[in-house]
């Protein structure tokens, strides 16, 4: 279910030259038509790095995501704006949640409006038909906008994924990296998190689930686009998925969980640190600086505002917060809180990296977003994590299973398991110390995040086949890939050694049964003869 409904987060949201030198300005179009905030913190630092290099850079996204960056020349596509509220007002999204089905032709809908809706946008229509507008590269969010891949081939361009979520067994497939996607869990709720043969079984079970939807449901709707905006077949849409050259990934290897990854799937979590941090005023900084028992810090993210929680859920965690003699700094936009204590410190518009990297903060409770995860492990902050939706659930598992953060479910909420957590967080000293080393794995790396994301953009861009990067399909048999060959072998001695006990026990029992058929025949002749 989950998986599905971060599909639904996701939905709402060129001649080159084969020598093109590093120092060599290049044509970028980026179609990012994310409706929140957070995906841009990590195009935000690209695009500025890339205009900076010298390359031309130009963004297709919503009306007033993001700001206007230097630069940059921003198309915008107002109907991507109207179309969170079109679904919002709709009551097929509250009744498609539960059901996986349901889900998958909902969020299909959802990636056919935001496809059409860039495709047929007048100003991207006008650059399609300016002849001499010319591009060399079209970066795209690697999810299930597939008709957007036709803007590589309109322009002969290299086709350059972003993934500003968690990893998706879809964006595996379209690097050609099929490996993980049994052995691997990607999600806590869709997979299994052992390798033993039912949990892979189980796997492969939600993965072809998952590939049923992909071509039963979402891909027929974008090859429909792919017809109608560039005349391309359906069979044009397997091998656009194939031109996929390099995909940055908003993940890391220290956040949690190490996975197998083909060399085109490049890790770049914490672009967004190369931006300054938002500084911390005075009183903030007073009021973190005399904290004598050290500082909590709440957040539940840029995009879920506090007056939308239950109230028993903010009540039960105000009981909480009064009782810590730990001070808390609360993210919140409500100015007047009932019961407001020395304790607690409210503020509309947190500067969060800096709070985060205070020597006297102890704890980091939050919603479990993406960049906040990152941010807590950068500066190695112990967490407790209050998951709502979307990739959230997979974010706080990762750190959960790594050993520097706690899970609490937040529809069952009460002030004292609450209370207790944070107590067993601050007084076990383990999760501090698996925060410290996660920070330094985490920021110990030969290049910045943003660096290996330039250099790797550049790369694609000197490296038009990119095929010795991607892992051959038709070369794994489906025997070899699921390990039916030692399924197998294991099998065939499994049915000879219980086959041979069959033989050998029914052997045993028909010579006791004919010794014991002779004894009869003995006592009938015996009692005859007398």
């Amino acid at each position: 279910m989950r998986s599905g409904c971060a599909w639904l987060a996701l939905g709402l949201l060129l001649h080159l030259n084969p020598y093109l030198d590093l120092g060599e300005a290049a044509s970028i179009l980026g179609v990012f038509p994310y409706r929140i905030p957070s995906p841009f913190q990590m195009v935000r630092p690209l695009m500025r790095a890339l205009v900076e290099r010298g390359h031309k850079v130009t963004m297709v996204t919503p009306a007033g995501y993001p700001p206007e960056i230097d630069g940059v020349r921003h198309l915008r596509v107002p109907t991507l704006n109207q179309l969170m509220q079109n679904l919002l007002d709709n009551d097929q999204f509250v009744d498609a949640l539960g059901c996986k089905w349901k889900e998958g032709v909902l969020a299909s809908t959802i990636f056919y409006n935001v496809s059409h809706a860039i495709l047929s946008d007048n100003g991207v229509q006008l650059m399609m038909r300016d002849k001499s507008e010319k591009f060399d590269m079209i970066m795209v969010e690697a999810s299930h906008l597939d008709a957007l891949y036709g803007l590589a081939e309109y322009y002969n361009a290299t086709l350059l994924g972003i993934s500003c979520m968690h990893m998706t067994w879809h964006i595996d497939y379209l690097a050609g990296n099929l490996a993980p996607s049994v052995y691997e869990p990607v999600s806590p709720i869709g997979f299994a998190l052992d390798s033993s043969l039912l949990s892979r079984w189980f796997n492969w079970i939600y993965i072809t689930e998952e590939q049923l939807l992909d071509r039963l449901v979402y891909r027929p709707a974008q090859v429909r686009l792919l017809k109608k905006f560039f005349g391309y077949p359906a069979e044009k849409l397997d091998e656009l998925r194939a031109k996929v050259s390099v995909i940055l990934v908003n993940s890391h290897f220290s956040m949690g969980r190490v996975r197998a990854n083909v060399p085109n799937i490049i890790e770049v979590a914490g672009v967004h640190l190369s931006e300054p941090p938002a500084p911390c005023g005075a009183e903030l900084q007073k009021y973190l600086d005399e904290a004598e028992h050290g500082a909590i810090y709440f957040s539940m993210g840029q995009d879920i505002l506090m007056k939308y929680l239950p109230e028993n859920m903010q009540k039960q965690l105000l009981q909480a917060f009064l009782q810590l003699k730990q001070r808390v700094v609360w993210k919140n936009e409500l100015s007047v809180l009932p019961n407001k204590s020395e304790n607690i410190y409210v503020m509309d518009k947190v500067p969060q990296r800096m709070v985060l990297a205070h020597p006297n903060l102890r704890l980091f409770i939050s919603h479990g977003g993406l960049q906040s995860v990152m941010e807590a492990i950068d500066n190695g902050v112990p967490m407790l994590g209050l998951p709502l939706f979307f990739d959230q659930f997979n974010n706080m598992h990762r750190v959960q299973l790594a050993g520097m953060a706690k899970v609490l479910d937040p529809n069952d909420l009460n002030a004292e398991t609450l209370l207790d957590t944070i107590k067993s967080l601050l007084e076990n000293t383990s999760y501090a110390e698996r925060a410290k080393q996660m920070a330094a794995s985490f920021r110990d790396r030969p290049m910045s995040p943003l660096d290996t994301a330039i250099w790797w953009t550049e790369y694609a861009l000197r490296n038009r086949d990119t095929s010795h990067m991607r892992l051959n399909v038709e070369e794994i048999p489906i025997m070899r890939y699921y390990s039916f060959d030692s399924l197998l072998t294991f099998g065939v001695r499994l049915v000879c050694v219980c086959g041979s006990l069959i033989f050998l026990g029914w052997k045993l029992y028909q010579k006791n049964r004919s010794m014991h058929r002779r004894l009869r025949e003995m006592e009938t002749v015996l009692s005859n003869e007398r």
